[in-house]
């Protein structure tokens, strides 16, 4: 089992998943393990566009269940995303149990969902979200499972140390069936770094030459090759926490016990933070007139060499490959991780986790397992995982590279995984993280303006060593 450190996960307000920006560019998106999806993508899938077949496919992901209709209270249609659709056919055809998708903005599901538990209306499934643990899970929201789902079953072999970490009062509440050692990425048109003669950072990657070095220098030639060109750009707090990750220590640390240790003074962390603070004075990241964080023309059109965004984006630029193609007019996209720090042991990524939870009040807490080990068998078990894969790729559209490139990082025992989302505590601390992270590596707000991410942390570590302060005083009480 991969020794991984577990994070803090919670709440990020109106500022979470991969910024407000990425939310608000039309269409709403929620983090996933496999990435964050946009419901305009996921609910175009049908029949016709991504006819998904499980016949002659025979796994155990239960016993017999009553026949049910639950509820999903989320913001993608689950039944037809890509990733998720071959595991709800066979939830569909072999349990006969149905789902009903109730669209929720995820800035509205903590308030929606205490509502309908309120009201005794409570859904059957919900996403996992950054203020499940320990927020949500302290304000008694979910169903403990540990007796309903089986962690000796295979579809779960090597990941009981992932499940316990998100253990509350001794019980198990989340199963993710998803695990990404690689969430974020830095988006680069390949085609053009082939142009201007720059070093491709997927070959600097697998050479094991992708370092924070190697990533400055490709900015600084990317930059330098024209007028008006810029370095990096994206989402600004997932960009600096991934380079922070990268030392492999993160923000906020997890003891087996339960029990946080803020890492704010670190030396790793120091290290990390004046490494993007030179990236900045020297002009190497910024945003082009007039773009925003998930703005894909930047890398398209070349004015900026990097975007760092989660791998949610990645089937748009697909997407926009396929339909250049179409027009004649190719181009190359691709991306790569997060560099290695120069003085690390080895490569440090962000891990996240995705998955589902049953709300309290469930009607159907068996039924909804049961669901819950469809969707992590189409990840294991070999016939519905290719089916699952036919499934992404018609959907989403990546090139065959793409595919094989970014689900290496789903096999977590092969990587070292830091999940470091330390946004949670409290709406307050959320956003002063997240700005002083943006601020770090952007200088773009407003009140931290010119300051040194010594100069931030001294301003700010209190009220955030009172939060943490706050919930280890919840855990340590809740052991006892």
């Amino acid at each position: 089992m991969l020794n991984c450190k577990r994070i803090l996960a919670g709440l990020l307000a109106a500022t979470t998943v991969f910024s407000a920006t990425a939310c608000n560019n039309t269409d709403v998106t929620t983090s996933t393990g496999d990435q964050a999806t946009s419901s305009s993508e996921t609910t175009i899938d049908d029949d016709i566009d991504n006819p998904v077949s499980i016949d002659n496919i025979s796994v155990d992901a239960g016993e017999k269940v009553e026949p049910a209709t639950l509820v999903y209270m989320g913001n993608y249609d689950i039944r037809t995303a890509g990733d998720v659709k071959p595991a709800y056919k066979y939830f569909q055809e072999n349990y006969d149990c149905e789902i009903e998708v109730t669209i929720v903005n995820f800035l509205q599901i903590l308030e929606k969902l205490t509502a309908a538990i309120s009201s005794g209306e409570s859904p059957d499934l919900v996403d996992y979200q950054d203020n499940m643990f320990p927020l949500m899970m302290s304000k008694n929201l979910y169903t403990p499972l540990e007796n309903t789902m089986d962690l000796s079953a295979p579809q779960w072999s090597g990941l009981e140390d992932y499940i316990n970490k998100f253990k509350w009062n001794g019980h198990n509440y989340y199963y993710p069936w998803s695990y990404d050692i690689s969430p974020y990425y830095l988006i680069y048109n390949r085609g053009l770094f082939e142009e201007l003669n720059i070093d491709d950072p997927k070959e600097l990657y697998e050479s094991g030459d992708w370092t924070w070095s190697t990533f400055k220098e490709c900015c600084q030639k990317f930059v330098d090759s024209q007028d008006g060109r810029l370095g990096l750009y994206g989402a600004t707090q997932y960009s600096a926490q991934s380079f922070i990750d990268s030392t492999g220590t993160p923000l906020l640390d997890i003891a087996d016990d339960g029990t946080l240790t803020c890492n704010l003074v670190n030396a790793n962390v120091e290290r990390a933070t004046t490494f993007m603070a030179e990236l900045y004075d020297e002009g190497l990241t910024g945003f082009a007139e007039g773009y925003n964080d998930v703005a894909e023309d930047p890398i398209i059109s070349g004015m900026n060499a990097f975007q760092g965004m989660g791998g949610w984006i990645i089937t748009n630029y697909a997407k926009k490959m396929v339909a250049a193609e179409k027009k004649g007019a190719p181009m190359d996209i691709f991306f790569v991780p997060f560099p290695r720090d120069p003085n690390a042991d080895d490569y440090y990524y962000s891990m996240s986790t995705f998955g589902y939870l049953v709300p309290a009040g469930s009607k159907h807490v068996e039924q909804a397992c049961v669901f819950i080990n469809c969707c992590r068998l189409s990840v294991t078990d070999e016939a519905l995982a290719e089916t699952t894969k036919e499934s992404i790729m018609k959907n989403k559209k990546y090139t065959d590279e793409m595919y094989e490139f970014m689900y290496q990082f789903k096999e977590v025992q092969k990587f070292n995984g830091v999940v470091d989302q330390p946004y949670g505590l409290d709406d307050n601390t959320a956003t002063i993280i997240k700005n002083m992270l943006g601020a770090v590596l952007f200088n773009n707000v407003e009140d931290f303006l010119d300051m040194s991410w010594t100069q931030m942390r001294e301003a700010n570590s209190g009220a955030i060593l009172q939060q943490v302060d706050y919930y280890n005083g919840l855990i340590q009480s809740g052991n006892s």
